[in-house]
C-alpha cells in the first residue's frame, strides 16, 4: 500500500491517502475482499497523526456452532505515525506504550503495517454468526440452529449429586 512520496508531508502539508487494495498478508485471518477507506496524514510537530477509517470483510468461525460467517469491520483510525523507515528496527519502541508507527519505505509511504496491525486488533475475540446462536449440542455436537437434537435433558453433574440429596432432604 504505497502512496506515493514523502515531500508533502515533509514540507507540513496535509497528505489524503485513499485505500482499496488487498489487505496486508498477517493479519491472521481470511479476508474476503479489499480493505478500503481513507486516511488523512497530518504532520503534527515531530509526529504525524493518521485520521480516517477502514471497511474490510473477514470470514470467522462462529465460537458456539463452528460455521464460516462474513464479519463486516469498519475501524476508526486514530493513530500517531512517524516518518521513521518501516524496515528500521530502532523506530520500534520496545516499550509497553505505543509509540509512532514508522510508515517511511524508502521515499514512499506506506501504511501496509499501520492497516495490518489495526485489522488485528480491531479482530473480535468471540465471532458470532448470529445473535442468537444456539451452538451445537454437547452431547451428540448436532447444530441446534436447525432444531433440536432428540438427546434427553441434560444431566446432572455427578459431582454434584451430594448437593442434589442434600437439597431434597426435610
Amino acid at each position: 500500500m504505497l502512496y506515493g512520496p514523502l515531500d508533502k508531508l515533509r514540507k507540513g502539508l496535509p497528505l489524503r491517502c485513499e485505500i482499496d487494495s488487498d489487505a496486508p498478508a498477517g493479519t491472521g485471518e481470511t479476508v474476503l475482499g479489499p480493505v478500503t477507506g481513507g486516511i488523512l496524514l497530518s504532520p503534527a510537530g515531530k509526529t504525524l497523526v493518521a485520521q480516517g477509517y477502514l471497511d474490510v470483510e473477514l470470514e470467522m468461525q462462529c465460537v458456539r456452532c463452528g460455521r464460516l460467517h462474513p464479519v463486516n469491520l469498519h475501524i476508526v483510525v486514530e493513530r500517531e505515525c512517524s516518518l521513521e523507515q518501516i524496515d528500521d528496527p530502532s523506530a520500534y519502541l520496545e516499550e509497553e506504550d505505543l509509540g509512532p508507527m514508522p510508515i517511511a519505505n524508502g521515499d514512499d509511504i506506506d501504511l501496509s503495517e499501520l492497516v495490518r496491525q489495526l485489522i488485528i486488533i480491531n479482530v473480535p475475540p468471540r465471532p458470532l454468526c448470529r445473535p442468537d446462536c444456539r451452538g451445537l449440542c454437547a452431547q451428540c455436537g448436532a447444530d441446534l440452529n436447525e432444531g433440536s437434537c432428540g438427546c434427553e435433558a441434560e444431566a446432572t453433574d455427578p459431582r454434584l449429586s451430594a448437593l442434589r440429596a442434600f437439597l431434597r432432604e426435610p
